[in-house]
C-alpha cells in the first residue's frame, strides 16, 4: 500500500443515528414515569439537531382528563409555565414528533431552567392561539416558583437580569 491509497473508512456504512435515537426513545417509553409532587418534567429537544427546545410539565395524576394530557412549557422571561397546545400535540404523538420527550427529575428541570431559550415571538403567539386540543380558556399559567421552587425562580430572574445588562 502507498501513501497516495486513502481510504475512506466511512464508506458505505450506514448512517445508525436515527436506529439509535428510536431505540433510546423506546426505552424512555418504557420505563417508569418520574414523578414529584403529582408533575412530570421534560426536557424536549429538536429531534434533528438534539438542541433544546422547552423545558415542560404534564400532570399525570391530574384530576380531569384534560390536565391529564396538557403540556405546560416555561417561558423563561416570564418565569411561567403556560399551556401549550401545540407541544401537547406533538407529546401524544408516537412518530414524527418535532421533539424528543424525555422525562427528567426536578433536579435535572431546575438546571434547565437557567438553560432553556427564549421562545419566539411566532411561538408566544401561536401558543396563545390554540387551533388544537385546547381553547383560549384551557391556557392556564403556574409559576416557577410554584412547580419548581422559589430558589429557581430567584436564579431565573438574576439570569434574565445579567442578560439586560
Amino acid at each position: 500500500m502507498s501513501n497516495n491509497d486513502v481510504f475512506d473508512y466511512e464508506d458505505n456504512l450506514p448512517d445508525y443515528r436515527r436506529l439509535a435515537r428510536e431505540i433510546g426513545q423506546r426505552a424512555a417509553a418504557n420505563r417508569p414515569l418520574v414523578v414529584h409532587d403529582g408533575y412530570a418534567f421534560w426536557k424536549l429537544t429538536e429531534a434533528g439537531t438534539g438542541a433544546l427546545a422547552w423545558l415542560a410539565f404534564t400532570r399525570p395524576s391530574a384530576r380531569s382528563t384534560l390536565d391529564r394530557r396538557k403540556v405546560w412549557t416555561l417561558i423563561p422571561h416570564l418565569q411561567e409555565f403556560l399551556a401549550n397546545w401545540f407541544v401537547t400535540v406533538d407529546h401524544e404523538l408516537t412518530n414524527h414528533s418535532q421533539w424528543i420527550h424525555t422525562n427528567i427529575d426536578i433536579y435535572e428541570a431546575r438546571g434547565l431552567a437557567l438553560e432553556v431559550p427564549q421562545p419566539s415571538i411566532d411561538d408566544i403567539k401561536r401558543i396563545t392561539r390554540p387551533e388544537a386540543v385546547l381553547t383560549l380558556d384551557d391556557i392556564d399559567r403556574h409559576t416557577v416558583a410554584k412547580v419548581l421552587g422559589r430558589a429557581t425562580a430567584q436564579a431565573l430572574k438574576a439570569r434574565q437580569t445579567q442578560r439586560r445588562r
